[in-house]
């Protein structure tokens, strides 16, 4: 609550917002009734630097979905496993990589056995910028199931690895 109520301040006190997407734009003016001309958009871009050699991951024996960030909330994590479980040519065939958002939670852990589901299925990995490009260049797909986002940056990483994404 303390960071919203700084964020709400520190917009209402701001001379000028840029917002990463139209959406962000439209969220701030509704929700804090900031003015139309107080804010304006610059679109995110990303680009990975490719003129390196950048192999692909090969940890894995089978196929894997890649999951990217925090999983709490909005992020939608809690779903994803529920479906995946749900699913046996999924559980059977693949892995989730759960890639940063730290080590899973005790609530996670709790939910992956109730789901019947083991380290075997779902992986947490941590890493820098150069095993994520990895993993987004050797993952089956990336999946990206948050519930609300003003912009989310991991669909253009993936986008920009040739990874298929599913949002």
């Amino acid at each position: 609550k303390y960071y919203i109520e700084a964020k709400k301040n520190a917009v209402k006190n701001a001379d000028h917002v840029v917002c990463i997407s139209e959406n962000t734009r439209k969220d701030l003016i509704r929700i804090l009734g900031i003015d139309y001309e107080k804010t304006s958009v610059i679109h995110h871009g990303f680009l990975y630097n490719n003129s390196s050699n950048h192999e692909k991951f090969r940890e894995y024996e089978k196929p894997y979905i890649l999951f990217v960030g925090i999983r709490g909330g909005y992020k939608n994590f809690r779903n994803l496993l529920s479906v995946f479980a749900s699913k046996t040519d999924l559980k059977k065939n693949y892995t989730i990589i759960a890639f940063g958002g730290g080590p899973f939670s005790r609530n996670e852990i709790r939910l992956i056995r109730e789901l019947g589901l083991s380290n075997k299925n779902i992986i947490q990995k941590s890493g820098d910028d150069n095993l994520l490009r990895k993993l987004y260049k050797s993952a089956s797909l990336f999946v990206y199931p948050s519930l609300y986002e003003g912009f989310g940056l991991p669909p253009l990483e993936a986008m920009s690895c040739g990874c298929p994404v599913i949002c």
